[in-house]
Formats: C-alpha cells, structure tokens, sequence
C-alpha cells in the first residue's frame, strides 16, 4: 500500500500533511498513540523544511510518499531545498542548552524520539528524509483544536481539546494572550482531551509559564493523557511545569 502527497513549501499546508497522515491512519486501523508519532515527527521534519531549507520567497514543492509493510510504515519526505542531515549527531563540545533544543533542535529530537529508524540521503539535489515507525492496530480518530476559558473563584481555568500543532499554535496564542497580562495568576490548563502537541504547541506552553513566573503567579497542567506526557518527559519540558 502506498500513497502520495505533494505540497507547496508554505507553512499552511501542513495542516494537508497532518490530514493526510489522519486519513491514512484510520485506513491502517492505527491506534492513536502511533498516529500521533508519526503525524508529530512527520509535521516537525516537514515544518524545519519549510523554515529553514529554502531563501525567502522560492517556491518549490514537498513531497510526502508512505508505504507499509507487515509491521511497520515508512514514509519519505523529498525535497530540493537546503541539505541538512537530521541523523548527525550532537558533539560532546556542542551539547545544546535546554533553550537552545527549545529554539533550534526541538523538533529534531522529537523526531529521533518519536520514530524507530530515521535516515537521510542527498544527491544531486534532492534530499530524502525516511521515516519508519512500527505500527498497530485500532486507531481512533483525533480532533482539532478546541480552547475553553472561565474562571471559578480565583482560578482560571484553561481547556484544550484536540491537536495543538503548528496549524493551530496561532490560535492558542490568541486565546492565552490575556493570560500573559494578569497579575499573580492562578491558572489550570486542562490537558485531558488534548490528544496532540508538536514543538510549536510545547513553545507556546513554556511561553505561558514564563509570563506566569515573572506576574509572580501559578501555573498547572492537569489531567494530561500518558502519551502526552511522554512528549513533556522526552524533551525534558516536565521539569518546567507543575503536572498533576
């Protein structure tokens, strides 16, 4: 079984990629926990293509190409932008900051975390980046993002339903931007029906817990799935967050 898909180098079109990955998901029956890794990893190496292979303003194309085999699902990423082998590793004398990771390699590493085997090939132009993830069964279809915001007493209480992505971080920072104006905050984000969040949406959480520490305030992340915390823990994000 394979498939195809072919985008334009601009950053609203990988919410075509994620769709896609969505859809291909619930043909092969994935659960969600495998279709979340390979959408993230997936959403984070095609976003660091977009941003950082190609000059302002040349337009080219991204193409997407996912086979499956017994077990397990490959998916190749092509494209003729700037080569950059996401496999080299980190030298003992260029180990990277938390901060640093969170600006620049974040997505990097998810990608190496979340994938079970990443290579990279370039020639004559063209560079290939191949993902393969091992793969189950009974997959359960994800949501778009969803925000909710009230106050009881003197807490306010934040609810995130569904993917905070790239596609979507926009929208969040919307909804939270009065959060980060309030003095001594005391602030819940609900995290239970959030199924899914990539290097942009993680930004985004440790941009809110920032202003909440400098406004002398309190910020909780509560209720959050295992597979989510998984993604705080692998990038070292827990330690920034109460999480209860």
């Amino acid at each position: 079984m394979e498939k195809e898909i072919i985008i334009d180098n601009q950053l609203d079109e990988v919410t075509r990629i994620a769709q896609f990955i969505e859809e291909l998901g619930m043909s092969l029956q994935l659960p969600a926990s495998i279709t979340m890794s390979i959408n993230l990893a997936i959403e984070e190496a095609v976003t660091n293509i977009i941003r950082y292979g190609y000059p302002p303003n040349l337009k080219s194309e991204i193409t997407l190409r996912t086979s499956v085999a017994p077990g397990m699902l490959v998916a190749r990423i092509i494209d003729e932008g700037a080569s950059f082998d996401p496999t080299e590793k980190e030298t003992s004398d260029n180990v990277q900051s938390l901060d640093q990771q969170l600006t620049k390699g974040l997505g990097l590493f998810l990608i190496r975390r979340t994938m079970d085997k990443v290579e990279y090939h370039s020639v004559d132009n063209h560079n290939e980046l191949i993902l393969t993830k091992n793969i189950d069964m009974n997959f359960e279809p994800e949501a778009t993002l969803k925000t909710n915001l009230c106050k009881i007493e003197e807490v306010t209480i934040l609810t995130v339903e569904g993917r905070l992505d790239t596609a979507n971080t926009n929208t969040f920072n919307t909804v939270m931007q009065p959060l980060l104006n309030m003095e001594n905050p005391n602030i819940i984000v609900n995290c239970e029906a959030l199924s899914f969040i990539s290097s942009s949406g993680l930004r985004s959480m440790i941009t809110l817990q920032k202003s909440i520490t400098q406004h002398n305030g309190q910020l909780v992340l509560e209720a959050m799935k295992p597979e989510i915390r998984k993604i705080f823990d692998m990038t070292g994000c827990s330690s920034l967050f109460t999480v209860r």
